[in-house]
């Protein structure tokens, strides 16, 4: 009987063909409109300059690459190589140009160019304007036929790319949204319609027919994630890094929105003021909990309350094997905080939707 009610479930989800087809087509349009800003990259470029602006080449350095429109120049003397190659790991900056001053006198100062930057195009173009700009340089200084070498590499660092930031965001979004408002709308439906009181009058115990329902989403949920992953792949997001442990975070994490759905739909009543209450429950979270962001850049009066949203968490696992290529043991205090969220919103939704109120 169980594996019947749940096919039946299943079908009932499937059968809301506009709930299904948003369900993938809401976040592959942010997908896709992210991919199309982020291919050709960033309008300015971030470059660390290592250089000690109290001699005559160093001041020069720094002031024309200050007149190149397209750079954000920042100086930082002290810094040792090492440190250079930080800042472009921890993208803190896309190139470093170390002015490294003359051994002997005469002698020209060498700048070492070090570029981090994927796009080969703005790469070339990075490049080729410092190489213009150590030119031009050459020419002002006077009393010295070439003051400043220079020699370019690239940086040996794997870098994240925005959109590869925003690949498990999208995905998290879609799940939250899905599942909140999708099991919402459907149990007020239900409601709506007298199934549940239909339901009520047989002899199936209450929670093998709750147990069904939350059972389809999680399948929908499943097909979801995995449809959502593939776009996001081929787009370049590169969420399959994570595996099997990125899908079953994903999957796990829907469970708690899948509970608030029932929370809401048995605290609001009417299927427009619960629909209403989904979005208002989701939308803060989805921006929130740095599906597009990172909430690091969020002011540090918020992020306390940020870190208690089971998005963030849910996000932040996802993120870390995708990304930075954890295993899933490595995400347990993600994992535990998502836990927490699971039986408290379970032990709520028993308490909020009753059968006695349908």
């Amino acid at each position: 009987m169980t594996r019947s009610l749940l096919g039946a479930s299943l079908k009932m989800v499937l059968r809301d063909k506009q709930a299904i087809f948003w369900a993938l087509a809401f976040p592959m349009i942010f997908l896709g409109v992210f991919r199309l800003f982020s291919l050709g990259g960033g309008e300015t470029t971030d470059i660390v300059v290592v250089a000690d602006t109290k001699t005559q080449a160093g001041t020069a350095l720094v002031e024309s690459l200050g007149g190149v429109g397209f750079l954000r120049v920042r100086v930082e003397p002290g810094l040792t190589e090492a440190q250079a190659l930080e800042e472009l790991t921890t993208n803190r900056a896309d190139v470093a140009l170390l002015l490294i001053p003359s051994a002997a006198q005469g002698q020209p100062a060498r700048a070492e160019l070090i570029d981090a930057i994927n796009d080969p195009i703005n790469s070339a173009v990075t490049t080729a304007a410092i190489r213009s700009v150590v030119d031009g340089t050459n020419l002002r200084l006077t009393g010295v036929p070439r003051a400043i070498e220079l020699t370019s590499r690239s940086a040996a660092v794997e870098r994240t790319t925005y959109f590869q930031f925003l690949g498990p965001g999208i995905i998290g979004m879609g799940l939250m949204t899905f599942a909140t408002i999708s099991l919402a709308g459907s149990l007020s439906r239900y409601r709506e319609e007298g199934v549940l009181r239909r339901i009520r009058a047989t002899p199936l115990p209450p929670w093998r027919f709750f147990s069904s329902v939350l059972g389809a989403h999680i399948i929908v949920s499943l097909m979801q994630v995995i449809v959502l992953a593939v776009v996001a792949q081929l787009l370049g997001a590169k969420v399959f890094a994570g595996g099997i442990g990125f899908v079953l975070i994903a999957v796990y994490g829907t469970v708690i929105f899948l509970n608030i759905g029932v929370i809401i739909a048995g605290r609001v009543h009417g299927r427009g003021a619960v629909e209403g209450a989904a979005n208002a429950v989701t939308m803060p979270m989805m921006f929130l909990s740095g599906s597009f962001f990172p909430t690091s850049s969020l002011p540090a009066a918020v992020r306390p309350v940020v870190e208690l949203l089971p998005l963030t968490h849910m996000l932040h696992a996802m993120r870390a094997l995708s990304l930075d290529h954890q295993s899933i043991f490595q995400q347990w205090p993600a994992l535990l905080v998502m836990t927490a969220w699971v039986l408290g919103t379970l032990l709520l939704a028993r308490w909020s939707f009753s059968y006695a109120d349908a």
